[in-house]
């Protein structure tokens, strides 16, 4: 059976734009803890395999991860699609990691990931992602794109399945912030999984989609000698002006939307100001990078209209 891969795209600055394929392929029932699907190969950037912590010894199907044993405090019945009715909490002892690693000399700046969520009958009704960087204290900012039929944001940034279905959700999106700028060691991510209805429910991700640039740490100071400002940000209107009057020569402008789908291009001359149009665009984070034979400077855009 063919199944969508599970991505890890990264963007790299002034290097090179990929999309690298980061697979639960090779899971199977007898496979264990580890995933021992492919791990992708990066300039600047080493990737780790996928791990269940806390769980039993197998995942319960192929070519996904999907443990049991998560945390109960759903009730069942109607009470199961009102997240007051949910009576558990987090087990912080019971996760799926995976940890990207810059190499030597270089940086990663983190800005967001989308991946996919499904369950069993009996199966978690909350999740979130943590990382490393703050020792996995808090949920990482948590967004569920359009439409929000089967699924919500609670407070603390927590996903809640809001339907009493068994469908695959995919537009889970976790939007990373200016901690996740210029990296040069390790960044771990957690998913945690919690208020199943049984022990036996099932908490499963798959499809993983991890966006962001890749530099050489060497010139990231340099990348940042330009000034470039875009205002207003964040934008009522959803047009933005970029000042690029101390920019050297020509440049490329490119915006990407949160899950790296590039929704606007231009070339531009220096000493301009540029306008973006954005207006046609959903709410959310957007990120324009400019470029041009010198160096790479990329911004978030914030759209609130």
């Amino acid at each position: 059976m063919k199944k969508n891969l599970l991505i890890i795209a990264i963007l790299f600055s002034g290097i090179l734009n990929a999309q690298l394929l980061y697979t639960f392929d090779s899971v199977k029932t007898t496979s264990g803890t580890t995933d021992p699907s492919f791990v992708p190969l990066a300039t600047g950037l080493t990737c780790g395999s996928f791990t269940a912590t806390g769980t039993p010894a197998n995942s319960l199907a192929a070519f996904r991860f999907n443990f049991a044993g998560w945390a109960t405090g759903s009730v069942g019945g109607i009470g199961d699609t009102l997240f007051s009715g949910m009576t558990g909490s987090t087990n912080t002892a019971e996760y799926y990691e995976v940890t990207l690693t810059p190499d030597a000399g270089y940086a990663i700046t983190g800005d967001s990931i989308k991946f996919s969520f499904e369950r069993s009958g009996t199966g978690v009704r909350t999740y979130a992602v943590r990382s490393s960087l703050d020792g996995y204290t808090a949920n990482l900012t948590a967004v569920y794109g359009l439409p929000t039929t089967n699924v919500d944001v609670q407070a603390g940034n927590i996903f809640f399945l809001k339907r009493d279905i068994l469908t695959t959700q995919n537009r889970n999106i976790i939007v990373l912030g200016p901690s996740f700028t210029n990296l040069t060691s390790a960044v771990t991510f957690r998913f945690y999984g919690w208020n199943s209805e049984a022990g036996t429910g099932t908490f499963s991700i798959d499809n993983v989609n991890f966006i962001g640039s890749s530099s050489l740490a060497t010139s990231v100071a340099e990348k940042n000698n330009t000034p470039i400002n875009l205002y207003p940000n964040p934008t009522s209107t959803g047009i933005v002006t970029l000042d690029l009057m101390e920019a050297i020569g020509k440049s490329t402008i490119i915006v990407y939307d949160i899950v790296g789908s590039v929704v606007f291009t231009k070339e531009a001359k220096a000493n301009t100001k540029q306008a973006i149009d954005l207006s046609n665009h959903a709410n959310g984070s957007y990120f324009v990078t400019v470029k041009n034979d010198t160096e790479t400077i990329t911004k978030k855009i914030i759209v609130a209209k």
